[in-house]
């Protein structure tokens, strides 16, 4: 069918409020709301309150659509989410993450407008366990097809083999006529078939009756009873062929045509990758045949200063940092990963797990469509499936985050037909859950739900309800096992081993890869228990990512790692718990006391080192603007051996000398550069990353000190002085091997800004991300004093979002000034209906304005 665009002309409003404006699609609805600083769950949301979003789109049906037909489909809308079409509701979608259709042609006004309205009832409350963002934040698309067309995500490409390379092309038709099949690559055809489609084979079809080959074409057609749908296989090989994998991401093209004679009825074009996939304990996870270890990060799904925006533009741009960070691979936490997401992956190369829920049927959070989840996981697992289908980036399909109950009966009952249901359409991807083990354990412990259906057991009697309920909060308030006093300071003890084993013996069998959320260093005793399993570190603390990786060596089981965050991400604030020293004050970058940091806000029922104006989980590998910290080069070394160096990095000097003090998620707050104006003399520490046996901080010649290396990781105290940092890496035996040494900037001040790409396309529906910069000329970073820079906007465009990575930021990212942090910033500019030139400019006091000209082409 063919697919137009639907994304300009909504009026956007949100009951209860002044709110009104036309908006193009995608579109945050939340991002720039005020924020609740008393908000009962500020930890999980950062304040951000959900609201009734309300979209009404007015379109013109011509007559000659009366014979077509006509859906309407959505990416996702976030979250509840109606839609009425003049008036009359037409679809319920409560689960915020999938996309939808709706049927149009029951319900328009042919030859006359027509009203779609969307409303999204994001709760004000408990909508999610993370900043979700809210409304329609993802593309809308009108499908427009013949009576005889080919359906939506009616085109689907399987590999078969690689030596030679053999593909499947699966198409549902609806009608009949020729099929035909074009591969093609980089624009010209590599191998092609077709097959007729005659209304009369339906029956036939139906006894399973093959079609005859033709050349190198396989053919087979079977009707659906009832249907009117048809599908058509046809089995191709691809001569020469190129594979895809995340270090040579080739990709394909496959053009479906379906005709009579002179007539086209339809034409889809679908982007694939020839490569296979298979696990096994004995030599792990092979792509193409060739062992990998997927160096993995999980990764929420908001753009930073956007919010949650996402289309192409955005999301190649996410996917190209992620790439160059040196990961591999990508958890999209928690919940099924966007078109465009997926289409960047297979672009950039990066392999991805997809997965379906953060919960089931028993809640978290408040979140409403939980109590929904019974009647909607079906609908919404089918649609993960089919919209990863021919995505060659996705490589597993993980059924669920920490789901408690997914140990008892029930749970175990539903686990199961999850992974029937993803295998019921792809059976080529393995399947996985991830799990908190502990939860599992202690979701049992204490209730009969390993042999019997909570809900009989509830049923029973109200005290059994009462004591469900009562246990259930209690596994999130602490663990609800006891073991015995001798195995109190066990890594792993014998007790919790047991109860593990009882919580996942009647599922794990079922699924492909066993996967574990912070047992890494479990390995050991799991493989022994069960030597027959694929392991995965599903969600890990980068913290220990080099013993993970010495591990992963010499144990192809274990076939990969995603650490906890690879991005920073809106919500989940301070989830690392950084403070400096025991009831300390906590300081933001310029050294100002954080808010309410150092006392407790029981009346809010948080702690105060995450309260108000915490904004970000403050976790990642790279921060909330796209900046790689220096802390990647501890991954860097963990991932290969024979990699050789010294890197350097500081921390602010603005904690009076305290070292950070975390919980595994990150290490340290060392950033790139040494540039503190205003500082001097102020404690501080340096980090090194390095292969060698110590290391040694040189402060303008003189000595600050000497460390051994441990992992690759060194900390040494010293004072802030402008000049020269250096550090020398030495061997085993005093030798030196490494002089690395960074430059305190110039006196001179400017304003630098580098946007990712200088042409846009015209519609309203490109990005551009700039990055600003405070440094001198020779383009040296100016980490302090913080600044304020005022962005202007003129031509042809607008400004989508405008702000910094600091975790601890009052500033809404709409406003056309804003503070740096650690001498950065980040633009992102949309363009504008019309082509034209847009000029960008950045002024800031005592520096000279920096102009970024862009222009929006047709």
């Amino acid at each position: 069918m063919k697919k137009i665009d639907f994304n300009h002309d909504w009026i956007f409003t949100q009951e209860g409020t002044r709110r009104r404006e036309t908006v193009t699609l995608p579109h945050d609805a939340m991002i720039n709301t005020d924020r609740n600083p008393g908000m009962r769950n500020y930890f999980l949301l950062a304040g951000f309150e959900g609201g009734k979003y309300i979209y009404t789109k007015t379109f013109h049906a011509p007559e000659e659509y009366r014979h077509k037909t006509l859906i309407l489909e959505f990416e996702a809308v976030y979250c509840m989410s109606r839609v009425y079409i003049n008036g009359e509701p037409v679809c319920e979608k409560p689960y915020g993450f999938t996309p939808f259709w709706v049927s149009l042609n029951p319900y328009l006004r042919f030859g006359g407008d027509n009203e779609i309205r969307v409303e999204a009832n994001v709760p004000k409350e408990g909508h999610g366990r993370w900043y979700t963002g809210g409304g329609i934040y993802r593309p809308v698309h009108l499908c427009i097809g013949e009576e005889n067309h080919i359906a939506l995500s009616g085109v689907k490409v399987t590999t078969l083999g690689i030596h030679p390379a053999r593909i499947q092309v699966d198409v549902e038709i609806q009608g009949a006529g020729l099929v035909s099949v074009d591969i093609r690559k980089d624009g010209k055809t590599v191998a092609s078939g077709s097959r007729e489609v005659k209304p009369e084979e339906g029956e036939a079809a139906d006894s399973g009756r093959e079609a005859e080959d033709s050349g190198r074409a396989a053919k087979s057609i079977k009707r659906e009873a009832g249907a009117g749908n048809a599908s058509v296989s046809l089995q191709l090989e691809v001569p020469d062929a190129k594979l895809w994998s995340a270090e040579t991401p080739e990709l394909y093209q496959a053009a479906v045509t379906l005709a009579r004679g002179e007539k086209v009825y339809d034409e889809v074009t679908e982007s694939f990758g020839i490569r296979t996939i298979e696990v096994n304990p004995e030599k792990g996870l092979l792509i193409n045949g060739v062992p990998t270890f997927l160096r993995g990060g999980c990764i929420h799904n908001d753009n930073g200063v956007i919010g949650v925006i996402n289309n192409d533009a955005t999301e190649l741009h996410r996917a190209r940092i992620l790439k160059k960070s040196g990961f591999n691979a990508l958890r999209s936490a928690h919940h099924p990963m966007s078109r465009s997401l997926m289409k960047a992956c297979d672009k950039v190369g990066l392999y991805v797990m997809d997965e379906a829920f953060d919960y089931w049927y028993r809640p978290k959070g408040g979140n409403p469509h939980c109590g929904l989840f019974l009647d909607t996981f079906r609908e919404d697992t089918r649609a993960m499936v089919q919209d990863a289908y021919n995505h060659p980036c996705v490589v597993i399909y993980s059924i669920g985050n920490e789901i408690p109950e997914a140990g008892g009966v029930k749970g175990v009952r539903v686990g199961k037909e999850i992974v029937d249901i993803i295998r019921s359409i792809d059976a080529t991807r393995p399947t996985t859950l991830c799990p908190s083990v502990h939860w599992l354990r202690e979701y049992l412990d204490g209730v009969p739900y390993l042999t019997r259906d909570e809900d009989e057991w509830m049923a029973e009697s109200p005290e059994n309800k009462e004591k469900d309920w009562k246990h259930y909060r209690k596994i999130f308030l602490g663990a609800a096992a006891n073991i015995p006093e001798d195995e109190k300071n066990l890594p792993y003890p014998p007790t919790f081993v047991r109860m593990d084993e009882e919580a996942t013996k009647n599922l794990y069998p079922y699924l492909d890869i066993a996967g574990y959320n912070y047992y890494e260093d479990k390995y050991d005793t799991l493989h022994e228990l069960h030597p027959e399993r694929v392991l995965l570190g599903t969600e890990t603390r980068g913290e220990r990512i080099v013993d993970t990786m010495r591990y992963a060596r010499e144990h192809p089981f274990l076939i990969g790692d995603f650490i906890w965050t690879l991005q920073e991400h809106l919500g989940e604030v301070n989830c690392c718990n950084i403070s400096y020293g025991e009831n300390s004050p906590g300081k933001d970058s310029r050294g100002k006391d954080s808010p309410g940091k150092g006392t407790e806000e029981k009346e809010k029922g948080h702690f105060s080192g995450r309260a108000y104006p915490w904004l970000i989980n403050y976790g990642g590998t790279i921060d909330l603007i796209g900046t790689i910290l220096p802390s990647i080069h501890k991954y860097e070394f963990a991932w290969d051996e024979k990699k050789k160096g010294l890197y350097l990095a500081a921390q602010p000097p603005v904690h009076e000398g305290l070292a950070p003090e975390v919980n595994g998620y990150r290490w340290t707050d060392a950033v790139d550069g040494w540039t503190y104006e205003g500082y001097e003399g102020k404690p501080t520490w340096v980090d090194a990353y390095t292969d060698a046996a110590e290391v040694e901080i040189f402060i303008n010649g003189t000595s600050a000190g000497r460390s051994p290396v441990k992992d690759y990781y060194a900390k040494v105290p010293c004072f802030y002085q402008p000049g020269e940092l250096l550090g020398v890496g030495y061997d085993g035996n005093g030798k030196e091997l490494y002089r690395t040494s960074v430059r305190t900037a110039g006196q001179e001040t400017e304003i630098c800004a580098v946007p990712d790409k200088t042409i846009l396309q015209a519609g309203e529906e490109d990005f551009c991300f700039i990055d600003i910069s405070v440094t001198d000329s020779r383009g040296r970073l100016k980490l302090l004093p913080e600044r304020k820079v005022e962005i202007r906007i003129e031509g042809a465009g607008s400004i989508q979002g405008f702000g910094s990575a600091n975790h601890l930021n009052e500033e809404k990212f709409n406003q056309p000034c804003h503070t740096t942090y650690l001498g950065r910033l980040q633009a992102v500019i949309r363009s504008g209906k019309k082509p034209g030139e847009i000029k960008v400019t950045f002024s800031g006091e005592g520096m000279e304005d920096a102009v970024v000209r862009l222009r929006a082409e047709a």
